[in-house]
């Protein structure tokens, strides 16, 4: 009786023994870097995700700021990898802001009192070592955007920012208090009950001022988070819609969802809301666009047909010698539209030889396509209906 379990041992570690050398896994697509803030003299991991062919990319993507890197960094990246090669957002650069953790457990002691201290506005009694949001928003406003968009030459005029918990209470916190930096939030099951929802007191104190919050806001909660989440998120969204109307705000509770398990459809469905085609505004063609676009385009490998419509354009017709009814989805869903800045960013058109797709922001200013020999530059005006 005793042999079996002798035997079993000698088994495995002969099949362990067997398996080849390991290294450690390194996420493709990322780069990683330390840096001590000078607005609290905090040591911060930075965690960086660039979009495939950046280099070439003449429409210049935002920076998207991720709080608490260390848990949510790899979703937001594999998201919008998946979600660029659907064709379903804007191409963005992902900086996640972390903290140098050695422990693999990523959710420890050191890293609660980090993010208590600096996702807060105040140090609340029942919850001691808050109160560090002015730092780091200073740190990110000063410190680490200017010198990402400066390395990376990223757009400002769409730079983001995104958190979840005490980092959704950071977001409404920088958009209530830095109103004209950030003009994409996105704010996942904010921690509103801190200090008494000290957090709707400064809506009053936004609209009386001389910045007012613009861009996209997308709020958002699970329905099986307690009753000091769900409700709060649902009144803010109301009153940041009623109060700044140069801010799109967007809102969702899901449902069978917890204050966890909503985290990855919560970041999907934001990302789309903030840099891609979910909830985007109509934007009509002039009718000197639309008699401009209509027509024949061929080019090597490459024809469309493009018929004018009460909306804009529309693509009647498409013929691809690799790939027809790829190119079909991610023709039409661009062909539509024109833009001031009409540009090739990647995969789609044809231009020197390589498929590049025309992508842009959707604030009046939509990258459109022309398929032909050369990608062409028109300046159409646009009118969001």
């Amino acid at each position: 009786m005793r042999s079996r379990p002798l035997v079993a041992a000698v088994l495995f570690v002969g099949l362990a023994s067997a398996l080849p050398a390991q290294t450690p896994v390194s996420v493709s697509g990322t780069d990683r870097f330390t840096l001590k803030a000078r607005s609290n003299g905090v040591e911060y991991r930075v965690d960086v995700s660039l979009p495939p062919g950046l280099d070439t990319m003449s429409v210049r993507p935002p920076v998207f700021v991720v709080t608490d890197a260390n848990l949510a960094f790899n979703t937001v990246h594999e998201t919008v990898t998946m979600l660029g090669i659907s064709g379903e957002m804007a191409p963005v650069i992902v900086v996640g802001v972390g903290y140098p953790e050695t422990d693999g457990r990523g959710y420890t002691p050191a890293y609660i009192v980090n993010r208590t201290r600096d996702y807060t506005p105040t140090n609340a009694a029942g919850m001691p070592g808050g109160g560090g949001s002015a730092a780091f928003l200073a740190f990110l406003k000063d410190e680490l955007v200017p010198m990402m968009e400066a390395k990376y030459r990223a757009d400002p005029t769409r730079r983001g920012l995104g958190g979840h918990s005490l980092g959704g209470l950071f977001a409404t916190y920088a958009l209530l208090h830095e109103p004209g930096f950030f003009s994409r939030y996105w704010i996942g099951s904010p921690s509103l009950w801190w200090d008494n929802q000290l957090s709707f007191s400064w809506v009053p104190k936004v609209k009386a001022g001389a910045t007012q919050p613009h861009g996209r806001a997308y709020l958002t909660v699970g329905a099986k988070e307690s009753a000091v989440m769900v409700p709060p998120m649902q009144r803010m969204a109301v009153e940041l819609k009623r109060n700044f109307p140069e801010l799109r705000v967007g809102s969702q509770v899901y449902p069978d969802e917890s204050h966890g398990s909503v985290v990855g459809g919560a970041i999907s469905r934001a990302l789309r809301f903030l840099y891609g085609e979910f909830g985007r505004p109509t934007v009509a063609l002039s009718p000197a666009a639309k008699a401009e676009y209509a027509g024949e385009w061929t080019g090597t490998g490459l024809s469309l047909r493009l018929r004018p419509t009460a909306r804009g354009l529309d693509l009647v017709h498409l013929q691809r010698a690799d790939d027809g009814r790829h190119a079909r989805r991610r023709l039409a869903r661009y062909a539509l539209l024109g833009g001031d800045d009409v540009s090739a960013v990647r995969g789609g058109a044809r231009r020197e030889g390589t498929d590049r797709e025309a992508q842009g922001d959707d604030a009046g200013r939509d990258a459109g396509l022309c398929a032909g020999e050369e990608v062409r530059r028109a300046l159409v005006p646009l009118s969001c209906t």
